[in-house]
């Protein structure tokens, strides 16, 4: 079972306290300034939203250019919430929220769920355009220094498998970041960072180097900045208007350093990027989101051993700020309990962590949802999913994970009546986890219901944008997947997984590399429902089609595709081979076999045991073929990958290395190599003696040596638990007149032994 999980953001600010008397504060709700083609657009003031502030009637802003204000007797104010029809906030962390007056006025940045999330995909292409340019250049370098003989083999090897490695972090770091840039607000960043951000967006990597490398270096500037700071400690008094400028180039600094992290990520260049996100927390120690930032990134590099320094600044500061009853303050806590489990959650290692904060923000929101509903409900049912999600991955208590999963679905119920459009996605989500969740205990109809009641969601969504067409596509897999699986409504189940291979196709063509894998495991399905139903030729052509975009990608990736073009061959080379179609089924294991040949020479540990299942399972057709010389050489070729990986492994791969023995065994029965198949049948058993097809073999090997009594003493021991497969065996040999003729008789007693026993 295979959950969706929800976020609840993170997005902290750092507070300046500033003396003020009583004013006029002013502000303005607005759309989002972007950059278009280069060009930065402007956002839209939206008149017609409501801005709640505690303690105040609600401020309805009227002017068309988003501008409203209102009076404040103190130096700090709370907007509760704000609200327009159609519309969210960008930041959800902008209300509930205090403020510090300011002469400037406050920006509040909203946009429709649709835009939002168009804008986040458009980020994807183009961020996922630029790593597949960069890991590929990675690889042509690589290749360089091999044939320059500048690397050693195993440098070469150990290269080409840490890129590998970085491939499905960086899925995760290039989501990240397209969620970043889709919340930007181009309209309050000076040109500087506009430019420094549509580079590094653009993936004009270079450019943006020179330009960020422009300031100076930023090792000095820190150095400048903290040489600042002591100045400023001696004589705080004095420098207050300093200290302003200290915290304003700090969070300048930060940024650079951010960018440049997010320069290196999309450069393929790991150490680097940990070292400026690195930086960027050393900067505040107290800035909880720059902490977070530093823990999410080693987390998704695979390094949880370097996350305590980081978790132990975010722990430190978040506590300390709920000792403050204010509302935002637990608020701000919860979110980052909530944000630090879902990076924890990431990693087997700190499941123990992940599940003690997820439940600890859960108790937090509850609290604050009791005060502030509307605000917080909203959190409260993300991080329900998320802990139901967690729970999925860590154990098998399903009726704590239904329980959590109904009661994030009825909050979600509620949002729908206030906000249709806002909630409707990712109720719709949910509901396809209840529904994985309900097939997973068996309970059929009320798997059924889910599954459609998340299809009648998403389908309400397309009526207002198709942002949401993918995870449409994927529920509409899901329930054609459980209908097959049931045997039940069968011609729906083809037409719901025809309809989502249409729309990955739509989706394929604009952005290849996110969705074209998807299109493949889709037609594959289909494929695998065809040949069910023995529609050879329908089935062939779908599963083509998916090996075809594999291939493909291949051509522009690095070994990702070619592991998931290898297994996609495997299955379809065993779908034949059950259909006693031996000629198809060779052509595809020697396809799948060469790519895991290839594969393995990059990563051996990784890849070996593929290599030598594609080995036996080819050398068991040559056997089918009576190639005999083939068979053989492959067998051997299997022999030799898991002697050594039984003797790096021998708990994992002893019983593997039995099975082989046995296969050499029955091979040799077949050439007629009568003692050298007891040979290996015997070290088979040595290693392994409850691969018990190894004993029919010896017998068999013993019998047609005239080895009589051995052979009939393992027959008679066997004859219940391997008595089919002894007559069968017989069946096999007498056809391909193996069995000599001065034990024919000796054969025929053991026949009659063993049907005598039935």
């Amino acid at each position: 079972m295979k959950l969706k999980r929800t976020i609840s953001s993170m997005a902290f600010a750092l507070v300046m306290v500033l003396s003020v008397t009583a004013q006029t504060q002013s502000g303005i709700v607005k759309s989002r300034g972007r950059m278009i083609n280069g060009q930065h657009v402007h956002g839209q003031g939206l008149a017609g939203a409501t801005v709640q502030i505690k303690g105040r009637a609600s401020v309805l802003v009227k002017d068309k250019s988003g501008a409203f204000s209102f009076p404040i007797n103190s130096k700090q104010f709370v907007i509760l919430s704000v609200k327009k029809n159609g519309y969210q906030l960008v930041d959800v962390d902008a209300a509930p929220k205090t403020y510090n007056y300011s002469t400037a006025p406050i920006y509040l940045i909203m946009e429709t769920p649709a835009q939002q999330m168009e804008d986040k995909l458009a980020s994807e292409r183009k961020l996922r355009r630029t790593l597949t340019a960069q890991l590929q250049k990675r690889e042509d370098e690589i290749e360089a220094l091999k044939e320059q003989n500048r690397i050693t083999q195993e440098q070469y090897h150990n290269a080409l498998q840490q890129l590998y490695d970085q491939q499905e972090s960086n899925e995760k770091l290039v989501s990240e970041m397209a969620e970043y840039y889709s919340r930007i607000d181009y309209d309050q960043m000076d040109e500087f960072n506009r430019q420094v951000s549509e580079l590094i967006l653009a993936g004009e990597l270079t450019r943006a180097d020179s330009l960020l490398r422009s300031k100076g270096n930023i090792d000095e500037r820190i150095r400048k900045l903290n040489r600042h700071h002591d100045a400023n400690v001696e004589m705080r008094q004095m420098l207050e208007k300093s200290e302003l400028a200290e915290q304003l180039t700090r969070e300048d600094v930060a940024r650079d350093c951010f960018n440049m992290y997010r320069r290196f990520v999309l450069g393929n260049e790991p150490d680097s990027a940990l070292c400026y996100i690195d930086k960027r927390a050393g900067l505040d120690t107290t800035n909880l989101q720059w902490q977070a930032d530093a823990v999410s990134y080693l987390i998704k590099r695979g390094l949880p051993q370097l996350v305590a320094p980081y978790s132990g600044r975010v722990m430190n500061a978040a506590r300390t700020l709920a000792g403050d009853a204010d509302a935002e303050q637990r608020s701000l806590l919860a979110k980052t309990l909530n944000n630090m489990a879902l990076s924890y959650s990431d990693s087997p290692t700190y499941s123990r962590e992940a599940t003690a904060l997820f439940e600890e923000a859960l108790t937090l929101f509850r609290g604050l949802a009791r005060d502030d509903a509307s605000a917080f409900a909203p959190h409260v049912a993300s991080t329900l999913n998320n802990l139901a999600v967690h729970y999925s991955r860590i154990s098998n208590d399903y009726n704590k994970i239904e329980t959590l999963l109904r009661e994030a679905l009825q909050t979600y119920d509620t949002l729908l009546a206030e906000d249709s459009m806002t909630y409707l996605p990712i109720t719709a989500s949910i509901w396809n986890n209840m529904a994985l969740l309900l097939d997973e205990t068996g309970r059929d109809g009320e798997c059924e219901q889910a599954y459609s009641r998340s299809l009648d969601l998403y389908s309400q969504v397309k009526k207002e944008t198709d942002a949401y067409d993918a995870d449409y596509a994927a529920a509409l897999n899901n329930l054609s997947a459980y209908y097959f699986n049931k045997g039940k409504n069968l011609y729906d189940s083809r037409n719901l997984l025809n309809e989502a291979i249409e729309i990955y196709r739509r989706l394929s063509e604009l952005d290849a590399p996110k969705f074209a894998p998807m299109l493949a495991v889709a037609l594959n399905n289909l494929s695998v429902q065809d040949f069910a139903f023995n529609k050879t030729v329908e089935g062939e052509n779908a599963f083509n089609e998916s090996l075809n975009i594999y291939r493909n990608l291949v051509g522009n990736t690095s070994s990702y595709y070619l592991a998931k073009l290898a297994g996609g061959l495997y299955e379809q080379a065993i779908r034949y081979y059950q259909h006693d179609d031996l000629e198809k089924s060779e052509a595809l294991f020697a396809e799948s076999l060469e790519a895991y040949r290839k594969l393995a020479a990059g990563n051996n540990t990784l890849f070996a045991p593929q290599e030598a299942k594609l080995l036996r399972n080819l050398a068991n057709v040559y056997d089918k073929r009576q190639r005999w010389q083939e068979a053989g050489e492959l067998y051997q070729e299997e022999l030799a990958i898991n002697t050594e990986l039984a003797r790096e492994n021998p708990d994992e791969y002893t019983s593997h290395l039995a099975r082989t023995y046995g296969n050499l065994s029955n091979h040799a029965i077949l050439k007629r190599d009568f003692a050298r198949a007891v040979d290996y049948a015997r070290s088979g058993l040595e290693l392994d003696d409850t691969r018990l097809f190894i004993q029919a073999n010896l017998a068999a090997a013993l019998l047609f040596m005239g080895e009589t009594d051995q052979a009939q003493a393992i027959y008679t021991k066997y004859r219940n638990e391997l008595r089919d497969t002894f007559l069968d065996d017989f069946t096999q040999f007498e056809a391909l007149g193996i069995i000599p003729a001065g034990v024919m008789d000796a054969v025929n007693q053991i026949k009659k032994l063993l049907t005598n026993n039935k």
